[in-house]
């Protein structure tokens, strides 16, 4: 999938996701970085390593202080990661759409078992 398409998935998925909080969402950055696949480390010496697909960098809004923080909070989505686990740009474009999903309910405040249960 070319980086055009990849990207209009995203804004899409987030155009959705700001029509219904756009009063909630602020100073939040997006990027792609088509880079490298990037392996997580595992926790434990037998754990297997994990790719990561997309990382949200900064301070769910739960956890905030009063006002505004001073840098904007990120969130990057690694593409070749992405592609590396997809078979078809079918398969690269649902999974592009729940880690979108995922990785915004980080910015405000779910927990990876939350999101799970949620489907994310």
């Amino acid at each position: 999938m070319d980086r055009d398409k990849f990207e209009s998935i995203i804004a899409d998925v987030l155009d959705t996701i700001f029509s219904k909080y756009q009063d909630k969402i602020e100073n939040l950055s997006i990027e792609v970085d088509e880079t490298e696949i990037p392996i997580a480390e595992s926790a434990g010496k037998n754990s297997p390593q994990q790719i990561t697909l997309a990382l949200y960098h900064g301070v769910p809004i739960t956890k905030r202080a009063a006002g505004r923080p001073l840098f904007p909070d990120r969130i990057t989505f690694y593409k070749k990661a992405m592609e590396s686990i997809c078979k078809d740009d079918d398969e690269l474009e649902k999974t592009l759409k729940k880690v979108v999903k995922h990785e915004v309910g980080h910015y405000f405040g779910l927990d990876e078992d939350k999101l799970d249960d949620l489907g994310y």
